[in-house]
């Protein structure tokens, strides 16, 4: 095989509790991952003596930002060999928006490189080195609905969770993941996001976007991960898509996908 084509998808916390901090200042949680339809396509193909990377993202270069490149730096230390690759990621995915999208890249090129390479290095194998990526990393290995404990190693399968349309709202900036844990050591949180106390209190339009999604019906209403994205359950695709033709005029992105269990 000299060739593999993945979806990486993008996930929401249906909720992230705060439950303790470990001494090397890592957060403990409880979360709930749920993948979305939402994805990026990233195509590998082997190369003879050289990488390349190229993507619709203006913004992502081949260096050390990029968990693709971090991902591939990885497998290239754990296993002593080099691989070469020209790699093509058509991103969807909204960079810095609490949807895990470059951590899903990463892991599609930890999976991609197995597979294309018949490494057959075990997946628990492959979630444990990649923890030192980041703690997204085993969920996005996994891919599937899951609960997630200690710093989000430790995962739990959840079954019965429906097919749902999903409004994604976004208000054009970046949140750092480290400024939005050190806003809830200092204020605290409560509710469906332990974080999303610290994060709306400096930036407002999180609490404005979720009033919004709620006028149009959500049931279901959270900020995502450290922020700024913003999620809303449906009942029916046309209540969804309804709010997104409105909303489109009030929020520099929005987003119609689903539930990708």
């Amino acid at each position: 095989m000299d060739e593999i084509s993945l979806v990486t998808r993008g996930k929401i916390n249906r909720k992230l509790h705060i439950t303790g901090r470990r001494e090397d200042g890592y957060h403990l949680i409880d979360s709930l991952f749920q993948p979305l339809a939402l994805g990026d396509g990233l195509v590998l193909k082997k190369a003879k003596n050289h990488t390349t990377f190229r993507t619709n993202e203006k913004s992502l270069s081949w260096n050390q930002g990029n968990l693709c490149k971090r991902a591939l730096d990885l497998l290239e230390e754990k296993t002593g060999e080099k691989f070469y690759l020209d790699i093509i990621l058509d991103k969807k995915i909204p960079l810095g928006a609490g949807l895990a999208g470059g951590t899903a890249n990463g892991a599609g090129i930890l999976k991609g490189v197995n597979g294309l390479y018949d490494l057959k290095i075990p997946l628990e194998t492959l979630k444990e080195w990649a923890l030192a990526l980041g703690a997204d990393f085993p969920y996005c290995l996994e891919d599937r609905p899951l609960r997630a404990q200690g710093i989000g190693e430790l995962l739990t399968p959840v079954e019965g969770l429906i097919d749902t349309p999903i409004l994604l709202l976004n208000p054009g900036f970046q949140v750092d993941s480290k400024r939005a844990y050190s806003w809830y050591d200092a204020l605290g949180g409560e509710g469906r996001n332990h974080l999303e106390r610290g994060v709306s209190k400096n930036h407002p339009e999180i609490q404005k976007m979720m009033e919004d999604l709620k006028t149009y019906g959500a049931y279901e209403v959270s900020m995502t991960g450290s922020g700024p994205t913003v999620y809303g359950l449906f009942h029916e695709d046309k209540a969804r898509d309804r709010a997104a033709k409105d909303l489109k005029t009030s929020w520099p992105l929005v987003v119609k996908t689903r539930s990708g269990n």
